[in-house]
């Protein structure tokens, strides 16, 4: 079996951080020696299907968990095993930032078995640190490095999103105008509206699995997987605090736009009423009958001219006085 037909990696955890990789049909005969061994699948290609579906200790629940098309971050206990649904952001160059990519977990005493549909970066910092000697050596402690890495990849998409929140802030600060600005922020908005749909059910999964404490989990392993639940929680809170900064931000922006359009609007209604009077005389005087003022006086225009512009002056300190300006 190899990569091509599903089976990313296939070892033994020697206990000391290490792991030493074998055929996938040599596990039943290494099960005898009390290590611990890990099958990561490709779930999409066929013949790791096709294993899973032949082994007779994975409940055949389990199985159909494993291989689920759409999945949500849930714990759920089985005979002596746990299924583990998690979700991962997708931090691959050019990825979609509603993206987020699921861990499918079946963990039992001795047994490891993880599926994905797509590389997980979680999934491989255990892999290098089982090459550097430095990775888990039991099954708990698997777990906890898993829990660990995704936290880890979840603070800075967060600490990504503050920062953007902050530049959009620092920008509608000195904007002239925010038509720019609209799609940006609706844009973090939807991102982390999604984030936090599965912020909470992952602190719930890992919660359970500290609550039910299967045999293979340890007082350490089950503290650090509280913590791990705890650390979840602050990241959803963090993320509401997100929502809540740029639901602000958004109702300060729109407050921006109606303050710029009332302007706008008592701008050019008071042009209008300083212009109307002065329409109404200029009007008044072109009418095309005997007895108007000053027609037949050579200085009329300019009298008249002066009247009306002194009319339009006193207008506008009016305006000007009441604020309307």
């Amino acid at each position: 079996m190899s990569a091509d037909d599903g089976f990313v990696f296939t070892g033994l955890l020697d206990g000391e951080g290490g792991a030493r990789t074998i055929d996938v049909d040599q596990m039943s005969i290494e099960q005898t020696k009390g290590l611990v061994e890990w099958v990561h699948l490709d779930i999409s290609k066929e013949p790791a299907r096709r294993w899973l579906h032949d082994q007779d200790d994975i409940p055949p629940v389990a199985v159909e968990g494993l291989l689920a098309t759409d999945t949500e971050p849930r714990c759920a206990e089985i005979d002596d095993g746990i299924l583990l649904i998690l979700r991962e952001v997708n931090t691959h160059e050019n990825a979609d930032a509603h993206d987020m990519i699921s861990l499918r977990l079946w963990i039992g005493p001795h047994r490891i078995i993880s599926g994905r549909l797509r590389h997980l970066a979680a999934i491989e910092d255990i892999k290098v640190a089982l090459a550097k000697k430095s990775g888990p050596g039991s099954v708990a402690q698997f777990l906890c490095a898993v829990g660990h890495n995704m936290a880890k990849e979840k603070s800075q998409i967060l600490l990504g999103l503050a920062e953007e929140l902050d530049e959009i802030d620092e920008d509608l600060a000195q904007a002239e105008e925010t038509k720019s600005l609209r799609p940006r922020i609706a844009g973090l908005r939807r991102r982390a509206i999604h984030l936090s749909r599965f912020f909470k059910p992952q602190r719930a999964a890992f919660a359970d699995v500290a609550a039910r404490r299967p045999p293979w989990v340890d007082d350490a392993a089950a503290d650090e997987l509280a913590e791990l639940s705890a650390e979840f929680g602050r990241l959803a809170a963090d993320i509401e605090a997100i929502l809540g900064r740029a639901q602000v931000t958004q109702d300060e922006m729109r407050s921006l736009e109606n303050q710029r359009a009332t302007d706008i609007t008592t701008t050019l209604t008071v042009v209008a009423a300083i212009f109307l009077p002065l329409g109404f005389v200029t009007g008044l005087l072109g009418i095309n009958v005997g007895g108007i003022p000053l027609a037949e006086s050579k200085a009329g225009f300019w009298i008249t001219s002066g009247v009306l512009g002194a009319l339009g002056v006193g207008l506008w300190f009016y305006f000007k006085n009441r604020k309307y300006l």
